[in-house]
């Protein structure tokens, strides 16, 4: 693809500034020609989607990087948005040269349209916001308080990813990456340790698409403080993820029962070998609230009425509907009981 050079536009040129971190950095907001933008493909959002085209080869066109983005799960719908809209109504970040800071899928969708509709004069010259003066750092916590704190979000694993990218190639700590998008510590931290696993323990194992749904059932590890023991231990977090791939839990909401299976030494030996439901009757004939929302609801119940407040009690005493209420719950047991014959 040809490109002019990026200050080749004849449009009028405003500055102003933003601040990153404190520091005041100057912006210019005008119209650049979209021949003069670049796609960056270290975007955090598109980084796993860039290795898996790849897949160790060399590196993507622009047009290439333009499709990837293309069809990322949501990107159809702003195309959409910016050809009925006819135009954007927030610009993009550039730095200088052109190559995108913020907002890779706005420009390539006007990159697509420019390319369907040269006639058109509308997709010839897009909004920009450049950046003269921006150090990768940065261009790493305005991406994040975009789409990592901010109202923009990326997926969970995406965003999981760009903290990993501070951390690790930016060698910012855990406290000063929660600091500059205003996070808390310990969440940073979290996701953190469950990117590494997604990385380098689950994604290699899935064999068929991006592997990225997988990430629900690691978040749910590394958020459950039963879990803090299990997940310590390596090959814990090992046999974890073997469990994910084998499909033992169908969900990733399902991991919150785990720390109750971990419990009985018999239970984790059939989820290992038969999965989650199984485990979990195993764990019911000594726990019924374990796979029984009937046996849940009855024990919140049981531990609301031992401790029921005094004004509740006087309203027993004085509303028939309140001493129906109790009638009929006790009849409801009683009914139970009766028909499980069982004596109460």
């Amino acid at each position: 693809m040809s490109r002019r050079a990026p200050g080749s536009s004849a449009s009028r040129v405003t500055h102003s500034h933003i601040f990153i971190e404190g520091a005041a950095v100057a912006v210019e907001r005008r119209d650049m020609p979209i021949d003069a933008i670049a796609l960056d493909p270290s975007n955090s959002r598109i980084q796993q989607a860039v290795r898996q085209k790849t897949n160790g080869g060399g590196a993507l066109t622009q047009e290439g990087l333009r499709d990837l983005i293309l069809d990322l799960p949501g990107v159809s719908d702003l195309f959409k948005a910016i050809r009925d809209n006819r135009g954007l109504m927030e610009p993009i970040h550039v730095r200088a040269d052109g190559r995108v800071i913020e907002g890779n899928c706005r420009a390539a969708s006007y990159m697509r349209l420019r390319g369907t509709n040269k006639s058109d004069q509308r997709w010839e010259n897009i909004p920009v916001l450049v950046i003269p003066k921006i150090t990768e750092r940065q261009v790493a916590v305005l991406q994040g308080q975009f789409h990592v704190a901010g109202k923009n979000k990326w997926d969970a694993y995406e965003k999981a990813g760009h903290l990993h990218l501070m951390r690790t190639e930016l060698k910012m700590e855990s406290k000063a990456i929660a600091k500059a998008l205003g996070m808390q510590e310990r969440v940073v931290e979290r996701l953190l340790d469950g990117y590494s696993t997604m990385r380098d323990k689950v994604l290699p194992r899935v064999k068929n698409g991006r592997g990225v749904d997988k990430w629900s059932y690691v978040e749910e590890l590394y958020k459950i403080k039963e879990l803090e023991d299990y997940r310590k231990e390596e090959r814990n977090v090992d046999e974890f993820v073997t469990l994910v791939i084998d499909k033992k839990f169908k969900h990733g909401y399902e991991v919150r029962d785990l720390p109750k299976i971990l419990k009985n030494e018999r239970a984790m030996k059939v989820l290992r070998r038969d999965g989650l439901k199984e485990a979990l009757a195993i764990v019911g004939k000594t726990d019924p609230t374990a796979n029984s929302v009937v046996f849940r609801k009855v024990k919140e119940l049981t531990e609301i009425l031992r401790s029921v407040e005094s004004t509740e009690l006087q309203r027993v005493r004085e509303e028939r509907k309140a001493q129906q209420m109790l009638r009929e719950l006790s009849g409801a047991i009683k009914n139970l009981a009766k028909m499980a014959d069982f004596e109460l």
